[in-house]
């Protein structure tokens, strides 16, 4: 089975396989990520190909962006559980696989966490998937998370320098890869950006 991408000037579809399509969308560095990638203090994720399945291979500096303070909390939360109560160690996983022990009756059961990575992608997409359904939303998948971390910046960047620094972060290396998740805008929203008049007009 593969999966196919299509670029921004409708070039031929490239076949990718699952794995590939992983790597791309960003999964793949998630489940292959180790505590020790993680700095709090500096508000970083140091993506290294070397232990980190990323894009492309390439070394991937990602710091905590600006406006998801829940977030980057959550994270602080979990890494401090990770250290004090699991009792993990720098070279163990950040996002460890489930642990499945045999039922006395008949079948398995989720019973904490191992010490290693997810073997594939796919348990990962079904967590996110059940915590979309049980929060009553659609569910989103990966490559929706970038295109609106890369719609994000494109809206509320101030500089020129600050639109790269966040298209780095995502790991693009030509900042037009960041406009494109931007899209179209509305005439409405052209209007006021080029003229300068925001009022409404009726």
């Amino acid at each position: 089975m593969t999966t196919t991408k299509q670029s921004a000037h409708s070039t031929p579809p490239i076949a990718v396989s699952p794995d590939e399509a992983a790597r791309l969308a960003g999964i793949a560095a998630l489940v292959s990520l180790k505590i020790k990638h993680v700095d709090l203090r500096e508000q970083s994720v140091t993506q290294n190909p070397r232990e980190v399945a990323t894009k492309f291979g390439k070394v991937i500096d990602t710091f905590f962006a600006k406006e998801f303070e829940e977030a980057e909390t959550a994270l602080a939360e979990w890494v401090t559980y990770c250290d004090e109560v699991a009792l993990y160690g720098p070279d163990d996983p950040l996002f460890p696989a489930t642990a499945i022990t045999a039922k006395s009756n008949s079948g398995f059961e989720a019973s904490g966490f191992t010490r290693g990575h997810w073997k594939s992608t796919e348990p990962v997409r079904k967590i996110v998937r059940s915590a979309f359904e049980a929060a009553g939303v659609p569910n989103y998948g990966p490559y929706a998370f970038r295109h609106m971390l890369a719609r994000h910046a494109a809206k509320n960047a101030s500089s020129v320098a600050e639109l790269v620094a966040a298209s780095q972060n995502l790991g693009h290396t030509d900042v037009l890869t960041t406009l494109r998740s931007y899209g179209q805008i509305s005439r409405e929203d052209q209007r006021k950006l080029i003229t300068g008049n925001t009022s409404d007009l009726d």
